[in-house]
């Protein structure tokens, strides 16, 4: 028997004991020989940008300009980032009264006054305009026509007006785009919630989620591209991290070309081979733990560790319940989480459904939820939760353990993702075992 720490989220663990025999991966991120120095890797890619000229090359004096930062649920090191950004702009001649902090939140909740701090540092806070504003103000949104595909382009009248717009990111694995960073942070970023639930619901749709989660090249982020170039986004700055949210590479330029070079390196580190799928897999949500809203990617990114019939114990801590991060959309979800995905779709036809992102969450969660059985342990979700999400509760790791082995038989094989929300596996032989079952 051996003995394995699974992090809840950063200082909460829970330990599990696996016997010898059963033990079949422990997939944690890859880690390159050393970090390297932070502001260094940032001035080097700063210095060194892709597919374009410097920023202090590209900006003139008189430009109106705007940086948009992603919010508190992603880990991206903004205030380590925006002083290096601002630096040169400053020596470009633009004054600060031209430039615009924009918080890109998408359909997220406004951010607090402590998670701005977090986010942006509070020196950065006092000296620029920043714009954290509610989603469902509509009036604040500029409508540039629909894509060919049908997508309304409905985006912040300030990133619009603005002559040039910096953005600043992290590549993860992403559920509707592939990877985060690169043009998600204009959509859904800054769009409206009529284009953010027209590429959500294109996201459900046109391209089955396992095929998605991990490709820089697939449809929902063709769209994204498209939008991000009608817009106008001039300039990425896009880190990848590791798990102590230390810079290991970052990635500045233009946001197709700097973003593709980046997913290369993020592939390497967080992308873990496995020699088989696990019958039972063992996968916290760390570090989307807030809720459900963002543990569904940690959920459906370990389905590719899993066989169909298997078992999954997902550990959520939860602070926020369901729905805390986006309480907009609570009710939707709440309302649609065990329906079928058929059903979804049917009634989105219809136009029964008016509220698409919030359904986004029940729409993926319906593609997976039957592969497998998944027991849920938590430390603040309440039981009309985890039955909301037709999982079963279990007090801890080792008993889910016990009752799993009762599901696959005594020898199943246990693996286990540390660090769910950003890890993706893949089988040793590149083979996609899960291609045939996806929608």
């Amino acid at each position: 028997m051996s003995f394995y720490t699974i992090p809840f989220k950063k200082g909460i663990f829970a330990q599990v004991k696996i016997g010898k025999d059963d033990f079949l991966f422990n997939a944690l991120p890859l880690k390159p020989s050393r970090i390297p120095g932070q502001g260094k890797v940032i001035e080097e890619a700063l210095e060194n940008p892709i597919g374009i000229s410097k920023l202090e090359e590209l900006i003139r004096f008189n430009d109106r300009l705007v940086v948009l930062v992603d919010d508190i649920t992603r880990p991206t090191p903004s205030a380590r980032i925006l002083p290096h950004i601002l630096s040169r702009i400053k020596k470009v001649g633009v004054p600060k009264s031209r430039v615009q902090i924009i918080m890109a939140l998408g359909t997220h909740r406004p951010m607090t006054e402590e998670e701005l701090e977090i986010k942006l540092g509070r020196r950065v806070m006092n000296d620029y305009e920043v714009i954290n504003r509610d989603y469902r103000d509509i009036s604040k949104f500029v409508f540039l026509g629909k894509t060919e595909s049908g997508t309304p382009i409905e985006v912040y009248r300030e990133a619009i007006e603005a002559d040039f717009i910096i953005a600043i990111g992290n590549i993860v694995p992403h559920i509707s785009s592939g990877w985060g960073g690169g043009s998600k942070t204009i959509l859904p970023g800054v769009c409206s919630q009529k284009t953010t639930n027209a590429m959500h619901l294109m996201a459900c749709i046109v391209q089955p989620v396992l095929e998605v989660i991990g490709t820089r090249d697939n449809k929902p982020r063709a769209e994204m591209d498209i939008i991000a170039e009608k817009v106008g986004l001039n300039f990425i700055v896009n880190t990848v991290l590791d798990e102590d949210n230390n810079i290991l590479a970052v990635f500045a330029g233009h946001f197709i070309q700097a973003h593709r070079k980046g997913v290369e390196t993020a592939e390497k580190l967080m992308v873990v081979p496995i020699p088989q799928q696990a019958d039972i897999l063992i996968v916290s949500a760390n570090p989307c733990y807030f809720d459900y809203w963002q543990g569904v990617k940690p959920y459906a990114y370990s389905h590719r560790g899993v066989r169909k019939g298997g078992v999954i114990i997902f550990l959520l801590d939860g602070g926020e319940g369901l729905c805390g991060d986006a309480p907009s959309h609570e009710k939707t979800m709440r309302k649609y989480l065990l329906h079928s995905f058929k059903d979804l779709k049917a009634a989105v036809e219809r136009g029964e459904i008016g509220d698409i992102v919030g359904l986004n969450v029940p729409m993926y969660h319906s593609t997976l939820r039957h592969r497998v059985t998944t027991f849920c342990v938590t430390n603040h979700m309440p039981q009309e939760d985890i039955d909301a999400l037709g999982f079963i509760s279990a007090p801890n790791v080792q008993t889910a353990l016990k009752n799993a082995y009762g599901i696959v038989g005594r020898h199943g094989k246990v693996g286990i993702i540390p660090y769910g929300g950003e890890t993706l596996t893949r089988l040793e032989d590149n083979s996609k075992p899960w291609r045939e079952e996806s929608n």
